[in-house]
Order: structure tokens, then C-alpha cells, then sequence
């Protein structure tokens, strides 16, 4: 016995086109459900309701639930690293107009990570929090996602720091960075729980990103003085 596409009958380019369409949905669907809900929250049978696919086409598109999960998450990766580079770019336009060269706080970066894309962080987190197999494939995807997001970051610094500082060493570079963006990544983790819990919005949220500002840029002159680097007045 063959096991065949659900859609098997249908003429090869429809059929094809077809298997991505309901791929797609499953996992719109998916990545909304799991957002609000929660892995556990979140049956095959209430992804099969909402997206209209029958459980056996979401099973023979994704084999297990885990499965399905490791998909949304590495589909939503990608276009949520271009946005949150895009932001970060947009911020460091906007504070080389202000004369803030070596300013550490990017708002529309943090807007990007704590606002308008919020629930791919809350699914990261979610999934992280959850878990109890820590070597099942979910979490294993998460941490595959988080160790990205440090070193793409981490690599922005390490430009920033060379070119805007003056740092030439790239040991020190890659030193400070590293520790810079260890810190960021807990702030964004505690100030995104704190935007869950209480949302905040206007002067509010711009209290918030000045905070993680203060605290990177106290963390950045000491680094740099650490390093024996002269720190920019």
C-alpha cells in the first residue's frame, strides 16, 4: 500500500498548488492558535476546524504535532529576522540624525520585537516555558532560533563598535558584544513579560525602551573601560 497526497487525484501543477495552499493555512492557522493557546491548547482537532483540512492532510503535511510546531516556528524565523534587522536599521537612521552615535537604545528595534511582532515572541517563549522534553523538537528549534537572534545581533554590534568607536581589536569587539547582547536578551525577555502583563503604549512604552537603554549603555562604558578602551565623553 502507496501512502499518497491527499489531493492526489487532482492534475499534477493544481495538485501542487493546492498542497501549498493548505500547508500555508495550517500553519497561519497554527501559529495563531498556538499564540493565544499555547502548544499544550492547541489540538490537531482545533487547528483541523479553523483551517478546514482534515486532521489526516495536516498529519501527512507535518508527520506529529511536534512536528507541526518545529514548521510555524522555522516559517515565522525568517520573515520576523528581516523585519526586526529592517527596524534595527531604521532606529540607527534615526539616532545618526539625532547625533547619537554611540546611543545603545533603538526604539523601532525594540517596537519591532515587543509591539508589532509580538506574537512570535510570545510563541518562543510560550514553547520555552512549556516544555518539559529538553530534547524534543520544539524546544530544540527554539533554542536553534534564540542562539540566531544573538549572533545576528551580536554581529551588528560588533560593526557598531568597530566603526563608531573606534574598537579595532576584534577579540574586544566580539568580548563586549557578546556580554552586551547576553544583557539585551534578558531585558528583552523581562520587558516583554512586562508588556504582556501590563500593556503600555505613548510615554509609557518609551519609559520602558529608555530603561533598557540605561542599563545597556551603563553595561557598554564599563565593558569598554573593562577592555582598557577610552570611553567616548
Amino acid at each position: 500500500m502507496t501512502t499518497s497526497s491527499p489531493d492526489a487525484t487532482a492534475p499534477p501543477t493544481t495538485r501542487r498548488e493546492r498542497t501549498e495552499q493548505t500547508r500555508e493555512r495550517v500553519l497561519a492557522v497554527a501559529t495563531e492558535l498556538m499564540a493565544r493557546r499555547g502548544y499544550s491548547g492547541t489540538s490537531i482537532s482545533a487547528i483541523s476546524k479553523a483551517s478546514g483540512a482534515m486532521p489526516a492532510t495536516i498529519y501527512w503535511h507535518f508527520e506529529s504535532k511536534e512536528g507541526l510546531l518545529g514548521a510555524v516556528i522555522e516559517r515565522a524565523a525568517d520573515a520576523w529576522f528581516e523585519g526586526a534587522l529592517r527596524a534595527m536599521d531604521q532606529g540607527e537612521a534615526e539616532q545618526r540624525a539625532r547625533g547619537l552615535e554611540a546611543a545603545s537604545e533603538n526604539r523601532p528595534a525594540l517596537r519591532y520585537v515587543l509591539v508589532d511582532q509580538a506574537e512570535f515572541y510570545r510563541v518562543l517563549l510560550m514553547i520555552a516555558l512549556e516544555r518539559r522534553d529538553e530534547t524534543g523538537p520544539p524546544l530544540a528549534a527554539v533554542r536553534r532560533i534564540r542562539a540566531r537572534m544573538r549572533e545576528r545581533f551580536q554581529e551588528r554590534v560588533e560593526v557598531r563598535l568597530d566603526e563608531r568607536l573606534g574598537v579595532g581589536d576584534p577579540e574586544i569587539r566580539r568580548w563586549i558584544a557578546g556580554r552586551l547582547i547576553a544583557l539585551a536578551m534578558v531585558q528583552l525577555d523581562g520587558t516583554f513579560l512586562e508588556q504582556q502583563l501590563d500593556p503600555a503604549e505613548g510615554a509609557a512604552l518609551a519609559e520602558r525602551f529608555d530603561r533598557i537603554g540605561w542599563i545597556l549603555e551603563l553595561a557598554r562604558i564599563d565593558l569598554l573601560r573593562q577592555a582598557g578602551v577610552e570611553v567616548p565623553s
